[in-house]
């Protein structure tokens, strides 16, 4: 038999309010938890509750958890080492999630929408800035092969858990902010080891996640030096204001969490210097974790230059070095705008800059040509839908007239 697991998260919640909530439960006949098993861990976010009982509550047991606590509650569950799930009340609020929705049996489409998971939801009540940070956990496995799922890998770099795996419900509930904390108490697989701290990254010139050398794909911040540099980022820990936050002693993630924090506690962050600096300082870490998209996003917020308003111009040029270097085309008009300002600031490597613009300019002329070569194959396809629509209709008009003209003859005179 295979392990079958819940554990029960209190966003915001004290411990003893937990405990109460759980003893509360246990006496409900309608669930078996056994309260001499059942463990607490307390954690930034609030508090996290491994139920241990002869069987599991699913939605039934979360909502009373909820109702009783008067307080949001997420009841993750592993079923038989199978697949993952959670079933989340707070007041009128509620969703839910399973990996394998199907696993019973057939069910309606709409069935398996409600087990589909709403990262809206979730986002108002836990600590998620970004809900694409839990979007990709969010995937029903029986929609693929399995060859595909293995393919997939982890939902996101820094995971343990793989796609098919159902411990994958560890690093969902760590992205919610609640890490595991019952290692000896569970048969749980290995997880990944603890990501080293800035400080370490910086003295010992650890690699990213995937061990390869990244700039190599970034031409710019592979001649020059950049926000990604080691040497800049020694610099920027030492920066008035980003000293106090220690963030050499802080692994990648704590500091994309304490940046994200800050953000929220500032007035205008867009416009706050030491907001712009942890924004650095956190995409050199996405960047070094991989998560190429964030770190752009993150670099986003580095300077402040609003369209309709005088301002100054960013004269970061490590910072414009960076971000010109990894955006994609979809923000293609950011990079160009970030590589004409370098050309005005740092004319020592203009010919460097001006080779990306002209690669830019090259992919938006292939990128207009694909978007007339589609234009006009949809105008094609468009003119031949007509014309068969035409013909048809020509067709039983002729056919309508043929049969009207043979009732005339068929007609007695």
């Amino acid at each position: 038999m295979g392990l079958f697991l819940q554990t029960a998260l209190f966003p915001g919640c004290d411990e003893e309010t937990a405990r109460k909530t759980v003893e509360t439960a246990s006496k409900n006949s309608e669930f078996t938890i056994d309260l001499n098993k059942c463990q607490y861990a307390n954690c930034y976010e609030g508090t996290q509750v491994l139920i241990v009982g002869d069987e599991l509550g699913f939605d039934s047991l979360a909502k009373f958890l909820s109702d009783t606590a008067k307080n949001p509650v997420m009841l993750l569950y592993i079923y038989d080492d199978d697949f993952w799930g959670y079933d989340f009340y707070m007041g009128e609020e509620e969703d839910h999630f399973n990996t394998i929705p199907d696993y019973f049996g057939t069910i309606t489409k709409r069935e398996k929408q409600s087990l589909a998971g709403n990262p809206d939801i979730l986002a108002g009540w836990f600590n998620i800035p970004d809900k694409e940070k839990i979007s990709r956990y969010l995937l029903h496995w029986s929609d693929y092969e399995m060859d595909t799922l293995e393919f997939l890998g982890t939902a996101y770099p820094q995971d343990s858990y793989p796609y098919g795996e159902a411990w994958q419900m560890v690093d969902f509930a760590a992205q919610l902010g609640f890490f595991w904390p019952f290692d000896e108490s569970e048969d749980i697989p290995a997880l990944k080891p603890q990501f080293p701290t800035l400080s370490e990254i910086l003295q010992n010139n650890i690699p990213s996640i995937s061990k390869q050398p990244l700039l190599e794909n970034y031409p710019i911040i592979c001649k020059l030096p950049s926000a990604f540099s080691h040497e800049y980022i020694k610099k920027l820990l030492a920066e008035d204001g980003i000293e106090n936050f220690h963030f050499k002693d802080k692994t990648p993630l704590e500091i994309i969490e304490t940046a994200n924090k800050y953000r929220f506690c500032v007035n205008r962050p867009d416009c706050d210097a030491l907001c712009q600096r942890m924004a650095v300082l956190a995409a050199f870490c996405d960047f070094w974790m991989e998560n190429i998209s964030g770190s752009w996003r993150f670099l986003d917020r580095a300077t402040y230059e609003p369209l309709f308003i005088n301002y100054e111009k960013p004269t970061d040029v490590y910072v414009l070095r960076s971000r010109a270097a990894i955006t994609d085309y979809s923000k293609n008009h950011r990079a160009i705008r970030d590589l004409e300002r370098l050309q005005e600031i740092d004319s020592d490597n203009y010919m460097i800059y001006q080779q990306e613009l002209d690669n830019w300019h090259h992919r938006q002329k292939q990128k207009q040509q694909e978007l007339n070569n589609n234009f006009d194959s949809f105008m094609r396809q468009t003119k031949q839908k007509e014309d068969a629509i035409a013909e048809k209709e020509q067709k039983r008009l002729a056919l309508i007239l043929e049969k009207r003209r043979k009732r005339k003859e068929k007609k007695p005179k």
